[in-house]
């Protein structure tokens, strides 16, 4: 009996609490390390299923519709081409899971900001850790003498050294929990929750961490990162000015800022001189820089008009593209197996025209909580989640990761779950 009645506080009458105890681990260690925040998606998935098999509340919005009937696609298209993989089933399951975890669920608009106050925090973690490393790596002693160097190679100038990632405090060897694509994506959600909230008025501790959020991105040296920083800030401070003129000034200056950060980073010196000098071409030998992109974008949409309905299966794409890229010999792709870098050809190549559409709806739903929520703050968070991530499709095969996929669906379903945010 004192079994079943344990049981039956913590599902049945209280089933709230320890999935928002779950979901608050998750959010803070989800910018950290990926087997931690697995482990605790795997646990609030087990919980839900115990929520659901007890007849606790449960609710299944249309907007999470369309991520379960993706995921069922990419299963059909395993069984349906050959090479059937475990591993896809696995890796796609954040499509699925997510949405059981939020249906059994409900947030109110407090609970909803402490899940991001935590994100911002795990964020802020994961950066200190960043910097630990690269000064660990960068200092050594010789001769009763403390020496600084930062670049992996000794022989590399510095500007060499972050153009080339080889840099403790530049680009992947400064992101050692993620790849640093995607800790700049999780670093610029973090900074718009910040301004979303006003986070600074209630601790000034976050002022502090968006003078170093926005430093992280200039470090991660990813150009997209560093322009969807520059829309995230500008729009920020012309909603705040009332004053059309003040607008214009706001915006000027704000501009002018942003393509000084852009051109002072290293690495986009060396994308503005080269696009000065080459302009857009594709050179088959390339091995670094936005040629690559090029490369990758060419060989899937050569395919994708190939296969526009069924797409090649998931478990084939790069086997497809690696043949495009030899036929068309792109070396540097080929051997790096590089995937179409956009999410969105990506998928038709997977799944054909169906997973592309179920995608789309999936924005749509977000802009639809843009229309429905009046509070200007949460429309700004909404609208700059949703900027973010479609900007990234364009640019990074998202879903093909799990720090790309986990954290757009988990961001995904908060927002629709999110009371605030419903049409009553």
């Amino acid at each position: 009996m004192n079994l079943f009645k344990k049981y039956k506080d913590i599902f049945i009458d209280e089933p709230n609490k320890l999935s928002l105890f779950l979901l608050g681990i998750f959010s803070f260690t989800l910018p950290l390390y990926q087997i931690i925040s697995t482990l605790i998606l795997l646990l609030l998935v087990i919980v839900s299923v115990i929520k659901l098999i007890s007849n606790t509340y449960y609710k299944l919005y249309s907007a999470y519709i369309w991520p379960i009937l993706l995921y069922f696609i990419i299963i059909i298209s395993l069984l349906v081409f050959e090479n059937f993989e475990i591993r896809y089933v696995q890796h796609r399951a954040s499509l699925i899971a997510m949405p059981l975890v939020f249906c059994t669920l409900r947030t109110n608009q407090q609970q909803f900001e402490k899940l991001l106050l935590y994100f911002v925090n795990g964020s802020f973690v994961s950066l200190l850790i960043c910097y630990g490393n690269a000064f660990y790596n960068s200092i050594s002693f010789s001769s009763g003498k403390i020496l600084f160097q930062p670049a992996v190679n000794n022989e590399f100038s510095f500007f060499y050294s972050v153009v080339r990632d080889g840099n403790y405090f530049f680009s992947s060897f400064f992101s050692i929990l993620h790849d640093s694509t995607y800790m700049a994506i999780y670093i610029n959600f973090a900074i718009t929750i910040i301004l979303s909230f006003s986070l600074w008025k209630k601790n000034k501790i976050y002022l502090v961490f968006l003078f170093l959020f926005i430093l992280c991105i200039f470090q991660l040296s990813s150009k997209i990162a560093i322009f969807i920083t520059f829309v995230i800030i500008c729009y920020y401070f012309v909603l705040k000015v009332n004053k059309k003129s003040l607008k214009t000034l706001t915006l000027v200056i704000t501009i002018s800022v942003g393509l000084l950060f852009f051109s002072q980073n290293p690495r986009g010196k060396v994308m503005i001189d080269t696009f000065i000098k080459e302009g857009i071409k594709i050179n088959p030998t390339e091995r670094f820089g936005y040629a690559l992109r090029l490369m990758s974008w060419d060989a899937s949409i050569e395919l994708v008009k190939e296969y526009p309905l069924t797409g090649v299966g998931i478990s084939n794409v790069q086997k497809v593209l690696n043949v495009k890229y030899q036929n068309k010999s792109y070396t540097t792709p080929l051997e790096q197996n590089l995937n179409s870098h956009n999410q969105y050809l990506q998928i038709i190549l997977e799944t054909g025209i169906s997973g592309f559409i179920l995608i789309i709806l999936m924005q749509l739903s977000l802009f639809k909580k843009v229309s429905l929520n009046k509070i200007v703050g949460q429309q700004y968070l909404i609208l700059m989640f949703l900027f973010s991530v479609s900007v990234s499709f364009l640019f990074e095969s998202m879903f093909n990761r799990y720090s790309g996929l986990v954290f757009f669906m988990f961001i995904y379903c908060m927002i629709i779950n999110n009371s605030e945010y419903r049409k009553i």
